[in-house]
Parts: structure tokens; sequence; C-alpha cells
């Protein structure tokens, strides 16, 4: 409780200053380990808040891949999506962190649906390109999502904050 409390206080300390970034990224979501027998490279966007501190920066995003399958011979549709909070940090325009994730995924199969909702980290590596009125950001991100099954995920995605 006391560390909710502390989290709130200071995310609404820094929505206060205006230290607060809003954007959007797109890109790839390219399988690893297990998920690469069954998934194949997929599209990924989504939103993105950055709040900005001294020497760090809270960040959090929440995205939409659209997943496809290696095998194209199933009736199949599927997506995944993470919900992400992390701390990253600078060395120049270059910034280095990970986080927590919640990676919800849905598959049907020939009309059979299924759901997961698994608890997972990242890490992050990517550069911000600042174009005067807003910054744009490359990233590439390592997804630890399910340790038992050694399922795994890398995005690179590109975007903007406003």
């Amino acid at each position: 409780m006391k560390i909710t409390a502390v989290v709130l206080l200071a995310v609404s300390m820094t929505i206060s200053a205006g230290l607060v970034e809003f954007g959007a990224h797109g890109g790839a979501l390219f399988p690893s380990g297990s998920g690469g027998d069954v998934y194949s490279t997929s599209l990924i966007f989504g939103v993105n808040v950055l709040a900005h501190m001294p020497i760090y920066a809270i960040e959090g995003s929440i995205g939409y891949g659209i997943l496809q399958a290696e095998s194209d011979s199933l009736d199949f549709s599927a997506s995944l999506i993470p919900v992400l909070a992390g701390i990253r940090t600078y060395t120049g325009p270059i910034f280095y962190g990970g986080g927590a994730g919640m990676y919800i995924s849905s598959v049907t199969i020939d009309s059979v649906d299924t759901s997961n909702e698994d608890f997972g980290a990242y890490a992050n590596l990517g550069m911000i390109f600042p174009t005067g009125s807003m910054d744009i950001e490359g990233s590439i991100k390592y997804h630890f999502v399910d340790f038992d099954t050694d399922k795994a995920w890398i995005s690179v995605t590109v975007g903007t904050y406003f």
C-alpha cells in the first residue's frame, strides 16, 4: 500500500510539472524461443507515455500485435497485447532499461478460442532523435513472456512523442 501511494505521488508530481510526453509507435514483432515454431514475424503498433525525471524516465506503453502463423494451412487468428511499465536511463541520445509487463494473448484456431494473460519482463535499448517539435524514437525490446515454455518476443519499433 505504501509503495502504491509513493508511485501515485511521483506520477502526479511529474504530470503536474509538465514533464510527460505521449506518443505512438509501430514496428515488427519477432517470435523467439518456442514461439518461433508457431508464429512468424508480425506487426505491432501502440501508444506510449514517458515521464522524465532528472536521471531516469518512467515509461509505459500498450500495444497491439497482429500475430501471423508460421503455417498458412490453419484457419488462424491471433493477437498479443503487451501492457508495459518500466524505467529507463540515458547516455546521451541512447537509452536502456527494462520493466514488467502483462502480455494478453488471444488465439482462434478452427473456431476454438483460447486466451492467456502472462506476466513477464522486458529489456529495452534504443535511441531518441530530436526533430524540432517532436522526438523520433527507435527501440528494440526483448520480452520474456513465459519462463516455463521459453516463449519470448523481440520487438523493433519506431515512434514519435508529441
